[in-house]
């Protein structure tokens, strides 16, 4: 009698810790970028020895980064951003890293060139076992897939594999990322993904 109480106490305390989740969440998201903030702010100080100097500091470049993202959106790309771009492109080595970088982010901010990106699911890391991954590039009958992990999907591994073994479906890279960053409990268009894989496991795959 006193387990079962017990019992069910500790499941009301796990539910209740869980339904504070998101919140605690927003409230490291927000420290995060107030800490940030603040070091930027102190250290700005430190070189104007003026507090209206750094505020003023700060504020133009938070209205450079706002402008520079309506510039984005707006146009598609900044002169800045192509600049910048150019010079990095004649520094060996480096360029690499930088290139490398700005297909990334291209990726995952829905800006890249070479049109939307397709989400699959393959089997990863074992049969039987299936994850959603971003299609990067394909050539041959191989797929070079990008599969994340949960909670952060700019994380992951770098895959090859043949193009039958992967399944398509319609999910677009926001709600691929979406669900990879819920860890799941955002699960949408659960029919579809969960019809593809029933699909894929009773379909012969050579």
């Amino acid at each position: 009698m006193i387990a079962a109480a017990v019992k069910k106490m500790i499941r009301f305390l796990f539910v209740g810790a869980l339904s504070f989740f998101p919140l605690v969440v927003v409230l490291l998201v927000v420290n995060f970028l107030k800490n940030i903030g603040l070091s930027a702010y102190f250290r700005l100080n430190t070189l104007t020895d003026s507090t209206g100097a750094t505020v003023l500091l700060m504020l133009g470049v938070l209205s450079a980064l706002i402008l520079l993202g309506w510039t984005i959106e707006r146009y598609g790309r900044s002169v800045l951003l192509s600049a910048i771009d150019r010079m990095f492109e004649k520094i060996p080595a480096v360029n690499t890293i930088y290139s490398v970088s700005r297909k990334i982010s291209n990726m995952l901010t829905g800006k890249d060139d070479s049109g939307k990106k397709e989400v699959v699911l393959v089997e990863y890391p074992k049969d039987g076992v299936w994850v959603p991954a971003y299609v990067l590039n394909r050539h041959n009958g191989i797929c070079v897939l990008f599969v994340p992990t949960s909670p952060n999907p700019t994380s992951g591994y770098t895959v090859l594999v043949k193009d039958e073994l992967t399944v398509p479906v319609s999910l677009t890279l926001e709600e691929a990322s979406s669900f990879i960053i819920s860890m799941g409990a955002d699960f949408v268009k659960r029919d579809e993904v969960t019809d593809k894989i029933h699909g894929a496991g009773v379909t012969p795959r050579s």
